[in-house]
């Protein structure tokens, strides 16, 4: 016996539907298209920073917290909005003469430092490649940040730093970049998108 199944024809597509399945495509690869774009212009967007007396301008995070120093430091801006230790880049700059050294730079940064940070310790001085091709020395570091509120009991925090040192007009730039271990190489473009806006 031959079983003969009968079903129904497939519908062909007319011209006009094909057309609106392109356009649906289309349509919903632009708008992922925007919706990245957004996305870019609201992680990326900075502030531009400018110091007249210093000769500094730069660009940093928006919605970070900018604060002005007259010894220390220029201005350091802080994420006030991260979890825990709060991701810092801070601008200092120091007066240099021709017998000044690198290792007279960094070793003045860790005696101050041993002083006042917990189990602070140099890991390394390296070479630094700027974003421009200048090749620069920097300085990495760790130490130990204690909670500043007593009344909560939370683990100390591992803090690691780089120091990114530069030399111009005769006076010593530092460029010090500071977040949580944990996410320290996370945070680093940061660091690295900053230094493509500093001008001195």
């Amino acid at each position: 016996m031959t079983i003969i199944e009968i079903g129904r024809a497939t519908p062909q597509l007319t011209f006009r539907q094909r057309w609106s399945h392109y356009l649906a495509l289309i349509f919903a690869a632009i708008g992922l298209f925007i919706g990245f774009n957004l996305r870019e212009s609201i992680l990326f967007a900075t502030t531009q920073y400018v110091n007249p007396q210093a000769g500094i301008t730069a660009e940093y995070p928006q919605n970070w917290l900018l604060q002005e120093g007259s010894g220390e430091y220029i201005f350091r801006v802080s994420d006030v909005i991260a979890d825990g230790f709060k991701t810092r880049i801070q601008v200092a700059v120091r007066p240099v003469s021709a017998e000044t050294t690198t290792r007279n730079i960094f070793d003045s940064l860790t005696l101050t430092r041993a002083q006042t940070l917990a189990a602070y310790n140099v890991v390394a001085e390296t070479p630094f490649v700027l974003p421009d091709g200048t090749t620069t020395s920097a300085m990495t570091y760790s130490y130990v940040a204690a909670q500043t509120n007593p009344f909560l009991q939370t683990i100390p925090i591992v803090v690691e730093g780089i120091d990114v040192l530069i030399i111009e007009r005769g006076q010593a730039i530092i460029v010090s970049f500071l977040s949580d271990a944990n996410t320290f190489d996370a945070n680093f473009p940061t660091l690295e998108r900053f230094l493509r806006s500093i001008e001195f």
